[in-house]
């Protein structure tokens, strides 16, 4: 298991506006795994129908909606807990604040245990490395 990378020169802007080159790393993504294959994964490794799958997945799917737009958080064995999060503008008087002063609604996401030692454990490559 590794995290591609490629090593890229940026301008970098110092906090006194100045600014200097320097070399990073830049992530290069693969292709997202689409529903299809990821259900056909599923399918071969636990020996259940494609039908099936789909089906307790498309669950999966509405009732976590349900639950996150009633402001709950969704733990799901051994992946882990969504918890939908908001930003909001600040006011002199707490009279003003509403539902209007909502800006930003975002899913956040904290993986389960599991999956923190499995990003513990990931290996970096480098793509000129691989490439050659």
């Amino acid at each position: 298991m590794s995290i591609a990378y490629r090593k890229v020169k940026r301008k970098i802007i110092n906090p006194d506006h100045t600014t200097h080159e320097a070399w990073l790393m830049q992530q290069v993504c693969p292709k997202p795994v689409s529903f299809e294959e990821f259900v056909k994964e599923c399918m071969r490794s636990q020996g259940v129908a494609q039908a099936q799958v789909k089906g307790i997945a498309c669950a999966m799917s509405d009732r976590l909606r349900h639950y996150l737009t009633l402001g709950h958080s969704v733990q799901i064995g051994g992946i882990g807990t969504l918890r939908p999060v908001f930003n909001a503008s600040s006011a002199e008087n707490p009279d003003e604040l509403g539902s209007h002063s909502v800006h930003t609604v975002k899913l956040r996401f904290y993986p389960h245990k599991e999956f923190q030692e499995t990003l513990k454990r990931m290996d970096f490559e480098d793509m000129e490395t691989v490439n050659e």
